[in-house]
């Protein structure tokens, strides 16, 4: 894969047009439209992709749509939260966001979902499946996280810090980057690119 563009955001990183869109999600656009900057998508080219890559989603929407269920119940909840509690939102707005047309993917997972996301990106790329890629990671901190997290041990995270941020990449097919055994650090390893 060859890298075209990096870009990254974080918790006060401001984006027009996506007011109602939970932090979680601004972060991933704003990344995603900063690692894109320099290209223009045509609105009809399916063969552009994204995939979202992140350990735990975005949670801190999911836990407020589950305590407003337990609040509220299911009559009272908001749409909109719902929606927006969804693994794939993010690629969602991302998509909107850059006129993207081609498939999508969010990886969810505890061991090393940025080095998935690569995996799969290029498997793609290898199989014509796609021209580019942008590749998000994102991850939100929330008091609930930080509380489970000082008793677990979670591959990607240093024991001590949850990052907030999103950094992503756009790729195409070529052979400079190669994929790691192991990412320890998603957004350093994107930043050392």
């Amino acid at each position: 894969m060859n890298l075209l563009g990096k870009g990254f955001a974080d918790k006060n990183t401001k984006i027009k047009g996506i007011r109602r869109a939970d932090i979680f999600t601004k972060m991933a656009v704003s990344a995603s439209n900063k690692a894109c900057s320099e290209f223009e998508f045509n609105n009809e080219d399916t063969k552009i992709s994204i995939i979202v890559a992140t350990l735990f989603g975005p949670h801190v929407t999911t836990f407020k749509f589950l305590d407003n269920l337990l609040d509220y119940s299911d009559s009272g909840v908001s749409p909109t939260t719902f929606s927006h509690s969804v693994h794939n939102a993010a690629a969602s707005y991302i998509a909107v966001s850059l006129g993207i047309r081609g498939q999508s993917l969010t990886i969810t997972s505890f061991n090393d979902p940025l080095k998935q996301a690569l995996i799969l990106a290029d498997a793609w790329l290898e199989f014509d499946q796609a021209k580019k890629i942008v590749v998000c990671y994102v991850e939100e901190e929330s008091d609930p996280m930080v509380s489970a997290h000082e008793h677990c041990t979670f591959p990607s995270y240093a024991k001590n810090k949850i990052y907030t941020g999103a950094a992503s990449i756009l790729l195409e097919k070529g052979s400079t980057i190669k994929i790691p055994g192991k990412i320890l650090n998603p957004f350093i390893y994107i930043e050392e690119l």
